[in-house]
Parts: structure tokens; sequence; C-alpha cells
């Protein structure tokens, strides 16, 4: 997984607040040049442009997607699943990596990028944190459907348990006939009626 850090982090903060308030408009693309135009002059503000990249708010050609679009309308959840997705494997080591320690968070960026000093891996944990606080994880889904929706898969446990259960093979049932014989001298209707039984009750195929 490809990480990016910014060098100034409040400068990252702020133009994503900006972004939010939509106090600015969306780009045509995020250039050096842009980030000078609105105010970020400084050599240090230009690696919020990686930034934004990493997280999928802005394309190869640095022009704004539909992320960044919709980041001023539902800034939580969108920067939640931009999050997630970005540092899928920093979720997979923790559950909810925004209660580890800063070692912690620190160690798991130094497996990441072996070859990085240890001053610009806070700079790493400084910019996911950041990023987190735009974040609203609990406006996620908890649970994710592959191939089908939600819905579709109620609707089928609804139908599986409306289908009779099958009798498996061997299964004994025993019933319980009473038969109310009628008040006679004629013996012909005892006969008639047991014959009856024996043809339609008790025949076998």
């Amino acid at each position: 997984m490809s990480y990016n850090y910014a060098v100034k982090t409040g400068s990252l903060k702020a133009f994503l607040e900006r972004v939010k308030s939509k106090d600015l408009e969306v780009p045509d693309k995020v250039t050096i040049a842009y980030l000078e135009s609105i105010g970020y002059k400084s050599t240090n503000d230009r690696p919020i442009i990686r930034v934004l990249k990493s997280i999928g708010f802005i394309d190869g050609n640095a022009i704004p997607t539909s992320k960044f679009k919709d980041f001023r309308t539902d800034s939580g959840q969108v920067m939640a699943e931009a999050v997630r997705k970005t540092y899928a494997d920093l979720f997979k080591t923790y559950s909810n990596p925004l209660e580890k320690s800063r070692e912690d968070l620190e160690n798991f960026f130094a497996k990441a990028k072996p070859s990085v000093k240890k001053g610009v891996l806070g700079l790493y944990v400084d910019t996911f944190k950041t990023l987190c606080e735009f974040s609203d994880f609990k406006a996620m889904p908890s649970i994710e459907f592959k191939g089908e929706k939600a819905e579709e898969t109620e609707e089928k446990a609804k139908k599986k348990e409306q289908i009779a259960p099958q009798i498996p093979e061997g299964f004994a049932i025993n019933l319980n006939i009473q038969i109310t014989l009628p008040v006679t001298d004629d013996a012909k209707v005892y006969e008639n009626i047991f014959k009856a039984l024996k043809e339609h009750v008790f025949k076998r195929d």
C-alpha cells in the first residue's frame, strides 16, 4: 500500500476545512499554482497534492474526482470510506487504529516504509490522524454484502423459512385413529367398516 504524508498537517487540515465548508469551489486541477493562488505558497504546503491523490480525491492528472466533490456535502462518510480504503492494511492490523498509541502507529508505518526515518514516520501518523478528524466511521455500513444487496439477502432468508421441511428418509410417523362405531345388530355394517379401513387406511403400496 502506498501511503503519503503532509509536511504541514495544519495546512492540510485548513485546506480540507475550506473544501468542506464550500469556501473553495471545485477547481479544474489541484496543482502547485492552484495552491499558491488560494494562499498555500510554502513549499511545505505542496505535499497536500500527494495526500489528496493517495486518498482518491484527485486522479493522476490532478483532476478532482467524485470523492472530492462529494466531500463537500457528505464529508464524514466520504472521508471515512477514503481513509479505510487507503489505510486498509492498518485497519486489518488494528480494529480501531485511533485507540493505538503513537508508537504503535509509527511501528506500523515503519514496517510499510522500512527506509523512512523516525521523524518522517511521525508525519505519516499526523497525516493519518488529521484525515481521521474529518471521518465519521459510524456512518459507514457495518456489514457489506458482496454481489447482492442486504434487502435481497433478507428476502432470500424469508423464502427459505417459508419452505416446508423435508421429511428424512426412514422417518416414522405414528397416527392415532379413533372410530366411533354405530350401535346396530347388523354384523354386515361392521364388516363393511373394517373392510373399508383395510382398503383405504391400512393398504400398503
